[in-house]
């Protein structure tokens, strides 16, 4: 085979990621490859101009807003007992204004779902509860200068 023709395997190689990312690729990127009979080819030159072409911001969505108050290190029965006082605050407040420290005020709706979940992702372990709920119209167009911390093009800082 040609050396600028690669298969699956050759571009997992050549990218340096896992087949399982690829295929992710395949499906959501618009990367550069064949599909021939059952099997996928990728040209090197090709794959080498979408790397170039591609820009970081084009995956934010700049819809998005998040906010992080801080990341908190400690023993697990410490970050437990952290955790239950700032649930404590938010059953207080009903409110992310004092959690987060946000300029604006965010009530937590009385109809909501709690997720747990257990991940590994790459190099860590997460344990996450994620309370959510759909999105309000008062809040759908959270202007710049909000309270988040995002920069000049809706970017995390």
């Amino acid at each position: 085979m040609d050396d600028s023709i690669l298969n699956v395997q050759q571009a997992v190689d050549f990218l340096g990621i896992s087949e399982k990312t690829l295929i992710k690729l395949l499906r959501e990127e618009h990367i550069p490859a064949r599909k021939i009979g059952r099997e996928w080819r990728f040209n090197k030159t090709a794959l080498l101009d979408w790397l170039a072409g591609g820009d970081s911001l084009n995956y934010i969505n700049r819809s998005d807003f998040y906010r992080v108050s801080a990341d908190e290190e400690g023993k697990t029965t410490e970050l437990l007992k952290d955790v239950c006082t700032k649930i404590e605050l938010l059953k207080k407040e009903n409110n992310l204004r004092g959690l987060l420290k946000l300029e604006k005020n965010i009530d937590i709706p009385q109809d909501a779902t709690l997720r747990v979940s257990y991940k590994q992702q790459r190099d860590v372990e997460k344990l996450e509860f994620k309370i959510f709920w759909p999105m309000r119209d008062e809040y759908r167009n959270l202007e710049r200068g909000s309270g988040m911390d995002t920069d000049d093009q809706g970017a995390l800082k």
